[in-house]
This record gives C-alpha cells, structure tokens and sequence, in this order.
C-alpha cells in the first residue's frame, strides 16, 4: 500500500491507495464542517456584538483545541487513531447542532465553540499523526499537498454554499449542513483508518515527553514561523465576512478564488516540493502570502478583487503544506503523534491571536489597519525562515 511506510531497497508504492483517498475525504468533510462556520460572523453581528466579543467567540474555539492538543495527542498514542478521531466527530456534531440553540452571547454560546473546538482537535490529532506515521517520506511533500486540497477545497465551497443557505433558509441551514458533513465524516474516516498498517512498535504504549522534542532547534525555529503563518492565515477568514460586509461585496468570491487557485497550486507543486526541497518553496511562498493580505483592503471591492485571493492562494498552499511537511520529517515513528500534536497546537495556537488579538486590534483601529498590519507581519515572518536555521531532516 502505498500510503505505509516501506522498508529499505524496496521499490516505491504509489502513494493513491483506498487508505489515502478516505483520509482526504475525512479531511475535506471535517474543515466543510469549520468552513461553514467562518460565517458565523454574520450570525453573531446580527445579534448586535461587536468586533471583539465577535473574535472572542471565534478564539474561544481555537483556545479550547489548542489546550486539548497535548492531551489528544498522547491519547493518540495510548488509544490509536481510530477511537480519537471518533470522539472528535460526536464532539463536534454535538456542538454543531447545538448552534441552533444558541440566540444570545453567553455561557452557552462559549460551551459551544469549546466543545466544536475539543472535537476539532481530536480529529487533527489523530488525522495528521496517521498522516505522518503512514507517508514516506519520499513523497511527504506529495502527500500534504494532496491533503492540503482536502482542506482548501473545503474552505473554497463551504462558504459559498453558506452564504446560499443562510440567503434561503437562514444561519440554521449552515449548522445543519455541518452537522451532516461530520456524520459523512465517521463513515470515511472508519474506511480509512481500516486498512491501514501501523507497524506493532508504534501502537506499543510508550511515554513520550514533549520537553524532548524542543531539543530539536530545527523544530523549535519551524514552530516560530509556524506561529506566524497561522495567526495571519487566521486573521484573513476570521474578519473577511466583516470587512466585505462593510464593503458592500459578497465574501464568498474570495474564499473561492482563493483556494481554487490554493487546490490549483498543491496539485502542480506536490512532487516538486519534494523534488527541490521544502524550504526553498517556503521561502519563495512568504512573499505572496504577505501581499496577497496587505492587497485585500485595497481590491476587495473593486473591479480588481481576484487579485488578492489569487496571490493570497498561492501563498497560504504552498506554506501549509511545507510546514506540515518539514513537521512530519521529525521525531521517530513512536514520536509522531507528539510532534504532529505539538506542531498542530502551535498552528492553532496562531488561530487563537488570529481571533481574539484581531478582533481587539480590529476594534481598537480598524478592518483595513488590520489586513495591512497582518500582512507587514507575513513579510516578518520571509526574513525569519531566510535567517534561522530551519533544516529539512
């Protein structure tokens, strides 16, 4: 199978298998799930709260995945990914249904997105440590360009489906339509993790400590740029519904184009990252990424608006999947579940800052300072990944 891992002078396996194909519908079906919900915004505006409350509504699910991060990843190891990934999505199509229920900020408001957030997290444990402990590493590249089209083709058609559900049946379509894409979820998923084969030495119980993995100064510069890279990637979804709202211009154009031309970009470079290195694309990517943000204040409503999401695109797929891929080149296969959690909580850590430090920063300047100070902070993040020693292992 080609999605396993081989052993030494044996010829390489395709990486398409029934394994893989699964997990990429288990990834586009989870991130359908959050991408429906990157109009809740809207949802929230229209009960009367305000720039900050709205990014600490949106945080609070961020906060909730990244404190749980740890926990699951060790659980990973403990239970295997299978069961993890299972109580994820009961978790989340709980709290997907649950927003139905919710008319008001509050408690029960905050419940909710902690419990949608811990459901995320079980899933992206489990997810992307099957993800780095199943793919060699010859085709990693490949593997997390394939599995970064899952998600950016879920971002790209969940909100605009949203918007047409919210125009016909209101915001309760959009939670229904996340609750069933979680249940499509379970299904997928059980056929991916089926048929795969763990090596026994990794399902063994075993104590890893996450203190070891910051001896690794690669990884320790990598989760910097890590940092970085999310919380702009977070900033641009949160507050996109707000500030073309405030422009008069749908919002569903842009996640579109953009990740159409993201999905266009993974599927040309995949074996190209592996081929001429990680690192080279990171670096050649932070530059686009930075203007395609600081260009959305300025083109978003005008006749110009695809520019941005194009630029924006190119530079948000080639990042997500370099960093995902240097990420799973560390740590041994027992480790993996703890580097894969560690990372993913740094990751999240960024959608945290990009929620509740925007949405303040937002509130105390505006959705225009915001964008151009998001995206002097991509341009920040080039200069870091061309001085520090971040190495492809």
């Amino acid at each position: 199978m080609g999605f396993q891992n081989r052993n030494k002078g044996e010829t390489p396996a395709k990486l398409w298998d029934q394994s893989f194909v699964f997990l990429n519908l288990s990834f586009f079906l989870v991130f359908s799930n959050i991408a429906f919900l990157y109009l809740y915004p809207l949802a929230l505006e229209g009960m009367g709260i305000e720039h900050h409350t709205v990014g600490l509504v949106l945080g609070t699910f961020s906060v909730a995945a990244v404190i749980s991060r740890p926990f699951l990843g060790k659980l990973v190891i403990q239970w295997g990914e299978f069961p993890v990934i299972s109580l994820g999505l009961i978790m989340s199509l709980v709290a997907s249904l649950g927003y139905i229920l919710i008319i008001e900020f509050g408690p029960a408001m905050l419940f909710i997105r902690v419990l949608h957030g811990f459901g995320f997290s079980a899933f992206i444990s489990a997810g992307f440590s099957l993800a780095a402990k199943t793919a060699h590493p010859d085709v990693r590249g490949e593997a997390f360009s394939i599995i970064g089209v899952s998600l950016m083709g879920a971002i790209a058609f969940a909100p605009y489906l949203g918007e047409f559900l919210i125009l016909e049946w209101g915001f309760s379509a959009i939670y229904m339509a996340a609750a069933g894409s979680v249940i499509l979820a379970g299904f997928t998923a059980f056929k991916a993790t089926r048929s795969v084969h763990i090596p026994a030495q990794d399902s063994k119980k075993k104590a890893v400590k996450y203190v070891q993995l910051f001896k690794d100064r690669s990884f320790v510069f990598l989760l910097v740029s890590t940092i970085i890279f999310s919380h702009c990637q977070a900033t641009v979804p949160n507050f996109l519904a707000l500030i073309s709202h405030e422009r008069g211009v749908p919002a569903g154009r842009f996640f579109l184009v953009s990740n159409i031309m993201a999905i266009i970009i993974l599927l040309l470079t995949g074996r190209l990252l592996d081929r001429f290195g990680k690192l080279f694309f990171m670096r050649l990517s932070y530059p686009a990424f930075a203007l395609g943000i600081l260009l959305i204040p300025e083109m978003i409503d005008s006749p110009f608006h695809p520019a941005p999401a194009v630029i924006y695109g190119i530079g948000v797929a080639l990042l997500f999947s370099t960093h995902n891929a240097l990420a799973a080149s560390h740590g041994s296969n027992i480790e993996k579940p703890a580097v894969m959690s560690l990372f993913t909580t740094v990751y999240d850590a960024g959608f945290v800052t990009g929620a509740i430090v925007s949405g303040w920063y937002a509130h105390m300047t505006s959705l225009d300072t915001l964008y151009w100070t998001c995206g002097t902070l991509g341009f920040i993040g080039f200069c870091m990944v061309v001085v520090l020693p971040i190495k492809e292992k």
